[in-house]
């Protein structure tokens, strides 16, 4: 089936919303961007046929429904820096959540002997190929933006923290010349997560039953 195309990328302007969100704007800013948003999603809404956009942009365009108005959390002293000159919010914050709280009770509970945390970010797309990913050179675990969503399976995003770590913990093998990371050890340590059988189908399920 062909997917819908539009002269402004569903993506690109969800991406560009969520930055602003977080690196808490003026209130005037704030309040500008939510006009412009409005009247985008008012335009498009019509033009929309979710069953012809694609994966990420069915991601892009819940994070745009979701948002449809300035919440009040975003004006709390404490969860954001203020607007004063202080340093941005940390790259693991996100709108809905913080992989930082989540990678580290994961570390916790299975990692306790790994003493620092790696580097947490998010994807800068909302990726539903690549859902979390360990960079060895970077010492940095990235996460999809599909999971900063307000429905986003906590047992999910905890798996794949688990799994990233697992790579950090476990290195990679190198084969005449060709690296491996899902040796047959990773993938017996990996199966100590609990419920690890059903966890592709709740990805399956998140992913492609979006609405």
């Amino acid at each position: 089936m062909q997917q819908e195309t539009f002269p402004v990328s569903l993506h690109s302007y969800a991406f560009q919303l969520r930055k602003k969100l977080l690196k808490r704007a003026s209130l005037q800013d704030l309040l500008d961007c939510h006009a412009r948003h409005q009247e985008f999603l008012g335009r498009v809404s019509q033009l929309i046929d979710f069953n012809r956009l694609s994966l990420a942009d069915r991601f892009a365009w819940k994070l745009l429904r979701e948002i449809n108005i300035l919440s009040l959390d975003f004006s709390n002293e404490g969860k954001f820096p203020n607007r004063n000159g202080e340093k941005p919010a940390k790259p693991a914050q996100g709108i809905y959540l913080n992989l930082e709280d989540v990678v580290m009770n994961v570390q916790k509970i299975w990692f306790s002997e790994m003493k620092k945390l790696p580097s947490i970010v998010w994807l800068k797309r909302f990726s539903t190929r690549k859902l979390a990913h360990y960079s060895f050179k970077a010492d940095e675990i990235a996460f999809s933006l599909i999971f900063d969503s307000m429905d986003a399976p906590a047992e999910i995003v905890s798996y794949l923290a688990y799994h990233e770590l697992l790579h950090r913990q476990m290195g990679a093998k190198r084969v005449n010349g060709r690296q491996y990371a899902h040796t047959s050890e990773f993938k017996a340590q990996e199966h100590l997560f609990p419920n690890w059988r059903s966890i592709d189908q709740q990805i399956n399920q998140y992913i492609l039953n979006i609405d």
